[in-house]
């Protein structure tokens, strides 16, 4: 079981209807159903992509300098950041337009940290 942290989060599955949801969030807090925790981690933990190569470094706004990585036998027309979890628990991306020299407004989500610290490119 992992250290208890302020940033510790939890990911667990509805008793009721099987959905995900994290300790943080508040709309499943008055659900009176058993949840079954499958994850646990914490807010900002940095994971892989198991399927990416590396580009480099460029700066981010919030993040700073952060490595990205586009998926491995494809045109790199836009690079990512590290798959990195959220104060939800969600894996989230930072996507850099590589033809227009800028990052894409806000994340993307990759759904909830299940447990696994590896992430794979689709398609």
């Amino acid at each position: 079981m992992m250290e208890k942290t302020k940033n510790e989060i939890q990911i667990g599955l509805c008793g009721k209807d099987g959905n995900p949801f994290a300790n943080t969030e508040n709309w499943h807090k008055k659900c009176d159903c058993t949840p079954e925790i499958v994850a646990e981690t914490y807010e900002g933990k940095a994971l892989s992509w198991s399927n990416g190569r590396e580009w480099g470094e460029i700066h981010h706004p919030q993040l700073g300098k952060v490595m990205t990585y586009w998926k491995e036998g494809t045109p790199c027309y836009s690079t990512y950041t590290s798959p990195i979890v959220d104060v939800d628990g969600c894996i989230v991306t930072y996507k850099f337009d590589q033809d227009e020299g800028c990052w894409e407004e806000g994340s993307i989500d990759l759904g909830y940290y299940n447990g696994i610290d590896t992430c794979k490119f689709g398609y």
